[in-house]
């Protein structure tokens, strides 16, 4: 045998060698490697178009959340169909009281501490007042609903607004409900301020 074929012959050896180690190494480590990257694309894929919707349900939420006032926490009754927000520093205080005509109703009172300023979501006939004269009446626009409103202005100079909904509070029938509001003596005009956030956040249920 020459030197010349041994030479081939070794050559040709070497490169079946190579090329069968190369194979080896491309099905064993880069062909599956090279397999879960292309699984894993569409996954990246479906990433890239899921964040939009990702962005725009953030926005939603934080649409919701700033229908919420600063400062203020929701309340929610289903039972008599209303709504509302009131100062977070605020007491909310749900009583069975006694009518003017004997019967057990309840009330809902948001109050502020160490203050005789309140706001009451009440039956038509749940407090009775005593007033003597007359208040001022205005048509007004209440939870999505038309009504009527009357100011009174209280022998201390308290103010007490009584807000009568067309449409009632659901589990005390049609016009059976009303919304009584009084401010503190000390600062009728900031409070007057916290009526209106709270009279503009009430929402009665249709």
């Amino acid at each position: 045998m020459s030197l010349k074929f041994k030479i081939i012959t070794t050559i040709l050896v070497i490169a079946v060698l190579i090329s069968a180690g190369s194979y080896f190494v491309y099905q064993k480590y880069y062909f599956p490697l090279l397999l879960e990257n292309n699984l894993q694309s569409p996954d990246e894929k479906s990433v890239e178009i899921t964040k939009p919707e990702s962005g725009k349900l953030a926005g939603e939420v934080k649409e919701i959340q700033e229908t919420l006032l600063k400062g203020y926490k929701p309340y929610k009754n289903i039972e008599f169909g209303f709504e509302i927000q009131y100062p977070d520093y605020w007491t909310v205080t749900e009583k069975l009281e006694e009518n003017v005509r004997g019967e057990k109703v309840k009330e809902f009172f948001f109050i502020s501490p160490n203050s005789d300023l309140r706001f009451a979501v009440l039956p038509r006939d749940g407090l009775s007042y005593g007033l003597g004269a007359k208040g001022t009446s205005t048509p007004v626009f209440i939870g999505g609903f038309s009504g009527m409103q009357v100011q009174y202005v209280l022998k201390d100079n308290r103010r007490l607004w009584l807000l009568f909904p067309r449409y009632g509070l659901s589990n005390w029938l049609e016009d059976l409900g009303r919304l009584d509001i009084m401010t503190s003596i000390e600062n009728t005009e900031n409070d007057t301020q916290i009526f209106e956030k709270m009279l503009n956040s009430f929402k009665l249920q249709k």
